[in-house]
């Protein structure tokens, strides 16, 4: 039963990274509209669960929980876990790299900028600014990454994990630091590595017998 629902959020995640490939382009002309909305309606309360969300994004989180628990693993002498743990907090890593790297290529103009929207505005945009530092999201990037890679291990609470990523990414939006099409690119980003990772790297996965998977689930 573990291995057909992991099969079946690999399967989600995957449909879900085309259909947000081909929503992308769609997205942009509508970015300024949906923006101005969210952050137009962003009463107090709002404003401060979407700080704590979007704290959720952080890199130090999203890059260091992994590898702090990966370490605990290893301490303790379990070094498939360990190996496991690590080998994600290296992949959120790698997805947040790679996401600096379109960002310097793409040089977008954040809703905030005196260009907000405009891609290549300061080409080649080295080096980079806040200001200009939009496309895609840096917190969506590295939430989506670790919540994918903790859907496929823990199937049963997929649901959970990527909704907790889809906050983050909502968060960026209502704060002012995003454009939605720029939370899109970075969710996808950040599943896809997750994909390629779980698919080539085989210590990464999570293969435990069954009876080993109900008790640590």
């Amino acid at each position: 039963m573990t291995l057909q629902r992991r099969s079946g959020v690999g399967r989600f995640l995957r449909l879900t990274l085309i259909v947000a490939a081909l929503l992308l382009p769609a997205s942009v002309p509508f970015d300024r509209t949906i923006s101005q909305a969210l952050v137009g309606w962003r009463p107090a309360g709002v404003e401060a669960l979407a700080q704590l969300a979007t704290r959720l994004g952080d890199g130090t989180l999203t890059i260091g929980l992994p590898c702090v628990v990966g370490l605990f693993w290893v301490w303790r002498r379990d070094r498939g876990r360990g190996a496991r743990w690590l080998l994600a907090g290296a992949s959120v890593a790698g997805a947040g790299l790679l996401e600096l790297l379109v960002k310097e290529i793409t040089c977008r103009g954040r809703p905030t900028a005196a260009d907000a929207g405009a891609f290549f505005s300061r080409f080649p945009c080295d080096p980079m600014d806040y200001a200009h530092a939009s496309f895609p999201s840096g917190h969506a990037t590295t939430a989506f990454a670790l919540a994918a890679l903790l859907a496929l291990w823990h199937p049963r609470w997929a649901a959970a994990w990527l909704a907790l990523a889809g906050l983050v990414g909502l968060s960026r939006v209502v704060l002012g630091a995003h454009f939605p099409s720029d939370v899109l690119a970075g969710a996808a980003l950040g599943v896809g590595v997750a994909l390629i990772v779980h698919a080539k790297v085989p210590r990464i996965r999570r293969d435990e017998p069954e009876g080993c998977e109900r008790l640590s689930s």
